[in-house]
């Protein structure tokens, strides 16, 4: 959803002001036959829009098919950097939207903070792979990194050397200095010989909100383009303060809504497997946890807290969560196929009320025996200010 304020000013006391706002709602449709195959050549009169049951005017349609592009074998434009003619992230320029025109744009977003050596390893690994053996020329990918701050590694490109390049440069060090802690009381935490536990809540919440507005910041970048974009979120889990950290969530998640842009989170812990006693490269357990099973019971809910985010993120912008699987290849094949041929349906939603509500979303197909796949709503512009 995009949204365009016009105020022209009074030349003098006693003149009108006119205020003219209007919402520009994106809606991502892929359509299926009974046959799960994508289904192409329909028109904008096919569709029908229906926001909390009203009916919408279309105002824009296009067809993005990404499969033609794969299929014809065409390596297409090559975006890289500041050599560039255009730049995405990061930049106010204007974007040359016939260059990205029938590709697939994805954002490879890697959170190293609190990251163990190891998953940084493992997901450094899968994106390897994909650009070796999955990346096809339709594919624009950008590397975005956040450790001690964020960065744009490489813009868009389909340069896979470069790419190759950027991933090789990531160490197990990334994530230094950003570990997550634990909370509240000493009972069932590792024995480090301190004389107690600092309550890191303050801090925690923080380090949400950080890697959340990170998440919007670069879902805020995007915006200039109306095709769907797909970020792919490396991380070890987001871990929230309780309800503290709900409203940069929502934050994040209303600004990938407006930007057209489909968030897939990928748990890169894989499966775990949780001992009684604690991870083997920690000290003793304090109190009776390890010995009545409530050690295993906090890391279980622990892991399910910090997973509850990715699920959110995921399922709120029209993407999808990969949680507790050591085959990290399914993400990106996911992504292709969810973005191979779509249609973008757009319109000026008839609601004026700025009350931040959410709004219900429904695509109807004129034709008999297709299947839909698409976002079912979002949270509308709110503006509170007294007039």
């Amino acid at each position: 959803m995009a949204q365009d304020a016009q105020q022209p000013q009074s030349a003098n006391p006693g003149d009108y002001r006119i205020k003219v706002t209007s919402d520009l709602v994106l809606t991502n449709v892929v359509v299926r036959d009974k046959q799960g195959n994508l289904v192409r050549g329909l028109t904008q009169d096919d569709f029908t829009v229906l926001e909390d049951g009203k009916p919408q005017r279309l105002s824009s349609f296009d067809f993005e098919n990404v499969d033609a592009l794969v299929t014809a074998g065409v390596a297409g434009p090559t975006v890289t950097g500041a050599a560039a003619p255009t730049k995405i992230i990061g930049t106010q320029e204007p974007v040359k939207k016939e260059e990205l025109r029938n590709h697939r744009l994805i954002v490879l977003f890697f959170d190293f903070g609190g990251m163990e050596p190891d998953d940084i390893d493992r997901a450094v690994s899968a994106a390897q792979r994909y650009v070796d053996k999955q990346m096809a020329p339709a594919d624009l990918v950008a590397v975005v990194s956040l450790a001690s701050s964020m960065r744009v590694d490489q813009d868009f490109t389909n340069d896979k050397s470069r790419l190759a390049t950027v991933l090789r440069g990531y160490t197990s060090g990334e994530g230094q200095g950003f570990q997550t802690g634990d909370t509240g009381s000493a009972e069932g935490t590792p024995d480090t010989g301190g004389s107690f536990v600092a309550d890191d809540s303050e801090y925690n919440q923080f380090n949400t909100d950080r890697k959340l507005q990170a998440v919007q910041a670069i879902a805020k970048s995007l915006a200039k383009i109306d095709q769907k974009k797909s970020i792919i979120y490396f991380s070890n889990g987001v871990s929230r303060s309780g309800i503290e950290n709900q409203v940069q969530l929502r934050a994040a998640v209303n600004t990938a809504v407006q930007a057209n842009v489909a968030l897939y989170t990928l748990d890169v812990r894989g499966l775990q497997a949780f001992a009684a006693g604690g991870e083997a490269q920690n000290a003793s357990l304090r109190g009776r946890a390890a010995y009545s099973g409530q050690s295993v019971l906090d890391q279980f809910n622990s892991n399910a807290d910090s997973q509850e985010t990715l699920t959110t993120l995921a399922g709120d912008t029209g993407g999808k969560a990969f949680l507790d699987s050591n085959d990290l290849s399914g993400i990106f094949t996911t992504v292709q196929r969810d973005t191979s041929a779509y249609y973008v349906l757009g319109y000026r939603s008839t609601n004026t009320e700025m009350s931040g509500k959410f709004r219900r979303v429904k695509v109807v197909v004129n034709r008999p025996g297709l299947k839909l796949e698409y976002r079912n709503g979002y949270y509308g512009p709110k503006d509170y200010t007294l007039q």
